[in-house]
């Protein structure tokens, strides 16, 4: 799943091991993996990623870490 700065809600059940943010290159490399119901809200908060469940509203932090995943571009 790709953030990019405001909450996302998910569209759809999601199972996520990874977030992407947009612009830039960081993911987050959750722990564990997440799953998400239709609904739920995710956004990222400094370097973790929130969570707030759509049907108890209750708020979840998953463990993880942020990390700067690079990219090599070759023009030819």
């Amino acid at each position: 799943m790709m953030l990019n700065g405001s909450p996302a809600a998910a569209p759809r059940m999601l199972l996520l091991n990874r977030v992407a943010f947009e612009p830039g290159c960081y993911v987050f490399d959750l722990d564990q993996p997440l799953f998400l119901n239709p609904g739920d809200q995710i956004w990222a908060e400094r370097s973790s990623v929130i969570v707030q469940r759509v049907v108890t509203g209750l708020v979840e932090r998953p463990a993880g870490s942020m990390n700067a995943e690079r990219w090599a571009y070759k023009l030819l």
